[in-house]
This record gives structure tokens, C-alpha cells and sequence, in this order.
């Protein structure tokens, strides 16, 4: 039997919808242009002078905690670990597995990408969708239904969006919320159509590597701290004990449960896909990279044998700072840090757990003694609670120690809150906005406006 993975396209305007096959009548930058040095910059020029290009949004979705859109092509696709997990489990268990991943190869093309599919000849497609695109994921899926049974996977589908979404979509033949690794192999085995409940891996050793032969496995990049390519995305850890009320994967995908893989199982997976793939380098995508001063210290041994740069997305007021050091000499070239806001007011709000942490003492420390270390910070705006007042004293801070969108050596990212089905935040929304509201999730890219500013003006800003 033949299970396939698939990462649909991510493109749309204000006009795609279903009833139009998300047709764009734009200029779409190519995947051929990319090769292309400067390209990309002209198209940045055209789009600002003469708007070629202009209202057509490209984003994410598998692999990404906070799928979002912007006006370019991103440039760095994050892996698609579920996916990734999910096919290594299932081809140990003997099942013939591929990943087609659209949004790595930079296929825009919805029909192009729809006949790669099917020359699959898969007996089950699995379709991971996501809040904000699942539009598109209802309408790609209604058309691989026309040639093989389908699976609808991923964070958006819960008990609620299940039933939802099979009261319209008969065409579905299989549903697997939020993680579905092991429920993948269950459905597998089973073939009975219907709802497979999720259990979420509790020790990440204990399952295969993730897949990664298939024609994107080397395509996946983190340009916010860019190392040399092709770059190995890689877990140290799945899940995060802390309880930020918008964080989305932590409470809805793994219900809280962490895993903490051990050092020496994690050198063994980068040493065999460095073996067999040739990365240049390292990024550890954890939801909470530095958890277990002890074990993270332990690891850096085996990763300044191993000798290869590598990055990582952490926390600034969970380990000493002799251990950023550590990180530092045992190859480690970027650490991306999950900020927010700098206002403790809305860090107690969002429960983001550091709001009584010196933790921006912590980031000055690292950014000055080590000033050719990439350092990515993330900030979110129209958090709740926060005023506008917030974000630009928020924005001066992080300009007045040198951070920008340009320096590569201190960037940060803007994203927009969203409250994602299944977490704290949504509750608080649908509580205070209504149902109907809460579930326009077209208000839900992280990238744009979201249905949080009209929520701020409702509730914190009367």
C-alpha cells in the first residue's frame, strides 16, 4: 500500500476562493526567477513602483507553528516534522511513503502541483492543513478525492472542526487531528474511514528518524539566521512546559505532554543524515530548544565533535549564562529567542512565564559579548492588552540595542497574534466575540491583521 504526505500550495489574493480555484490573475514570482540573483530585487522595486506583483500573498503551513503570508516568496520553508515523523513510522511498519511538498519546491501552480500528486497513484493521500489555509485545504482535498482516498491531518482539526467540516466534505475519507504520527500507522493498519484519535508521542526516541528521502528533503532553510546549505532541521525536544495562552502546538497539538530526546540519539541522527544527505549545517526547530541545562550542555559535546555550525530557537531565563557560552564554543553561529513584547503588564496576560526574568539583561549580555553571533528576536503585535503605545515602545527598545530587518547579526520578525483553534486564547475570543466570529478563519494570518485587533478595541481598549 501507497501513503503519501502532502504539503499543498500557499498562495492566494483577496479574490482566490473555492469557486474560482484560487485563480490568481497577477504576476506570481516564478520559481525559475529565483535562480536569478538579483530578482528578487527587482521584483521588490516593480512591486513598490509600479505594483506588479501587489495583493498576492505567499506563506506557509506544514512544519510552521504560526502559518503565515507575505508579499515575496519566503525563501526558507520549514520542515515538515509531523509529516516527516509520520512516513518514517509508517515505511518501518513496511508502507510504501513519499512527501510532496509544494511550498519547499516553490510550486505555485494548484493544478500543476495537484497532477504531481496523482501520478502518485497513492491509495491514501494525508493532507495536513492548517487554520488559516483551511480553504484551500477543504478545496484540494475535494479534488484528490476524485482519485484516491484522502486524509485530513494536522493542528486545526479538533473535535469541534472535525464534525464541522464532515457535515460538507463526504469526500474525506479519513480525519487525524492535531499530532498524528501514531494515528497515521493506525489508520494504516485499520483502513476503516472515519476519526482516528491522536496520541501524542511521549518519547521521541522510541520512533524512527524522520523520512528524508524524497525530492524536497534538502530544500528546508531558516533565512532569519542563514547557514550554509543545505541545512539539516532537526528536534532536540517536541513540546514546551510552559503556558503561553496563544502558543499553539504546546496546547493543542501536544496537550502539554514534552519530550526531551537524549544528546547521544540526537549526534546519531545528524552523524546518519549528514552521512547520507551532506548538510552543511544545523537548526534545532524546537518549540523550546534549551530545556535541561545538564542535557543541552551534554549536547554541545557531541556538537562540537560532530564540527558543523548550527542554530536554534530557544529561551533567554531557562539556563545560565556559561551555557549560552558553551553553545557558543561548541558551534552554535544563531539563537532565535521568542520575546513578544518587553511589557510585563502583557507578558502576565499571555502567561508568557519570564515577566518577573531579567531575561533582556540576559540578551544584552550574549549580544555584547558575542557581536558576530546571529541573533533573531521574535515580537508579536496586537497581543492582548497590548496598545499601540506598547509595540512602538517595543520597537524603540529593540532599535535602541541595534536590533533591525536588515542586520543579519541582530534581526527580529514581526508577526501578528492569532488565536488558534484548540488553544487558551481562541477560548477567550469565542467567548467574548461569539462563535461565528471566532471561526472567520480567514482573520487567522499571522502575517496580516487578525480578528485580535478588532478583539484589543472590544475588550482592553474601550
Amino acid at each position: 500500500m501507497k501513503i503519501i504526505f502532502v504539503n499543498p500550495p500557499h498562495i492566494r489574493t483577496k479574490d482566490s476562493k473555492p469557486e474560482n480555484d484560487f485563480k490568481i490573475d497577477k504576476f506570481i514570482f516564478a520559481k525559475k526567477y529565483s535562480k536569478i540573483k538579483v530578482a528578487f530585487r527587482v521584483l521588490k522595486l516593480l512591486n513598490k513602483t509600479i505594483g506588479l506583483g501587489k495583493g498576492v500573498r505567499y506563506g506557509v503551513r506544514a512544519g510552521s507553528r504560526w502559518p503565515w503570508t507575505m508579499e515575496f516568496p519566503h525563501g526558507g520553508p520549514p520542515y515538515p516534522f509531523m509529516m516527516g515523523y509520520s512516513a518514517a513510522l509508517l515505511k518501518s511498519n513496511g508502507f510504501n511513503v513519499n512527501i510532496l511538498d509544494a511550498i519547499a519546491e516553490e510550486e505555485y501552480d494548484y493544478k500543476k502541483f495537484l497532477k504531481e500528486v496523482e501520478k502518485e497513484k497513492a491509495d491514501i493521500v494525508v493532507i495536513e492543513c492548517s487554520t488559516p489555509t483551511i480553504d484551500i485545504d477543504l478545496w484540494f482535498a475535494s479534488k484528490v478525492a476524485k482519485f484516491s482516498k484522502v486524509a485530513l491531518a494536522g493542528p486545526h482539526l479538533n473535535e469541534t472542526t472535525v464534525k464541522e467540516i464532515q457535515k460538507t466534505n463526504p469526500n474525506i475519507s479519513f480525519y487525524l487531528p492535531v499530532e498524528y504520527i501514531l494515528s497515521s500507522l493506525d489508520m494504516a493498519k485499520a483502513l476503516e474511514e472515519g476519526v482516528y484519535e491522536s496520541k501524542v508521542v511521549k518519547d521521541l526516541d522510541s520512533i524512527p528518524f524522520p523520512f528524508r528521502d524524497y525530492k524536497s528533503g534538502i530544500k528546508y532553510y531558516d533565512p532569519t539566521m542563514p547557514t550554509p546549505r543545505p541545512q539539516l532541521q532537526i528536534y532536540g525536544s517536541k513540546g514546551c512546559p510552559f503556558k503561553c495562552i496563544f502558543c499553539w502546538w504546546p496546547q493543542a497539538m501536544y496537550f502539554g505532554n514534552v519530550s526531551l530526546r537524549a544528546p547521544q540519539k540526537i549526534a546519531e541522527e545528524i552523524k546518519e543524515a549528514v552521512a547520507k544527505f551532506n548538510y552543511k549545517s544545523i537548526f534545532f526547530d524546537d518549540d523550546t530548544f534549551n530545556i535541561g541545562t545538564k542535557r543541552i550542555s551534554e549536547l554541545c559535546d557531541y556538537l562540537k565533535e560532530i564540527g558543523l555550525p548550527w542554530t536554534m530557537m530557544g529561551r533567554l531565563d531557562i539556563s545560565p549564562k556559561w551555557l549560552f557560552d558553551k553553545m557558543v564554543d561548541s558551534g552554535c553561529v544563531g539563537m532565535r529567542f521568542g520575546i513578544e513584547t518587553f511589557n510585563l503588564n502583557v507578558l502576565k496576560i499571555i502567561q508568557k512565564g519570564i515577566e518577573r526574568t531579567d531575561f533582556r539583561a540576559t540578551l544584552e549580555y550574549i549580544s555584547k559579548k558575542y557581536p558576530k553571533l546571529m541573533i533573531h528576536i521574535t515580537m508579536m503585535k496586537d497581543l492582548p492588552g497590548q496598545t499601540e503605545e506598547d509595540h512602538k515602545r517595543d520597537m524603540e527598545i529593540i532599535k535602541d540595542m541595534g536590533f533591525s530587518e536588515r542586520n543579519i547579526y541582530r534581526s527580529y520578525q514581526l508577526s501578528r497574534c492569532a488565536p488558534f483553534p484548540g488553544t487558551k486564547l481562541y477560548e477567550m475570543i469565542r467567548d467574548s466575540m461569539g462563535e461565528n466570529k471566532a471561526k472567520n478563519f480567514s482573520l487567522y494570518d499571522g502575517g496580516q491583521d487578525t480578528i485580535m485587533k478588532e478583539f484589543n478595541m472590544k475588550v482592553f481598549q474601550k
